[in-house]
């Protein structure tokens, strides 16, 4: 599988109406993970690691498609790149780096 993150911040309209309207924006997102990869890992609020095969745009348009599902006409800040191989890190949980290299490997 290929290691792709995913920075998401929701549209300054949404975060400046409430932070219900911006936490709406993340759980589409999130939500829309479950649909194409079944490992994840949140690194934080705007931050999500995922083990998939698809490609960057294709993960883009999905996650632009959940949100307009959810009635959301801006995205917001969306970044999809993948991860290769020889990723370096620091500062992680034993299990999020245990669980980097097992999807890298």
């Amino acid at each position: 599988m290929t290691l792709s993150i995913v920075v998401h911040r929701p549209e300054s309209g949404a975060a400046e109406a409430g932070s219900s309207a911006a936490e709406d924006m993340r759980t589409a997102v999130r939500d829309a993970i479950w649909e194409i990869a079944d490992a994840h890992w949140a690194m934080g609020q705007d931050a999500i690691l995922v083990s998939t095969d698809l490609s960057p745009d294709y993960i883009l348009s999905h996650f632009q498609r959940a949100l307009a599902r959810r009635g959301f006409g801006e995205s917001g800040l969306l970044l999809v790149s993948s991860i290769g191989p020889r990723a370096a890190w620091s500062g992680l949980p034993q299990d999020a780096e245990g669980w980097l290299r097992e999807v890298l490997a």
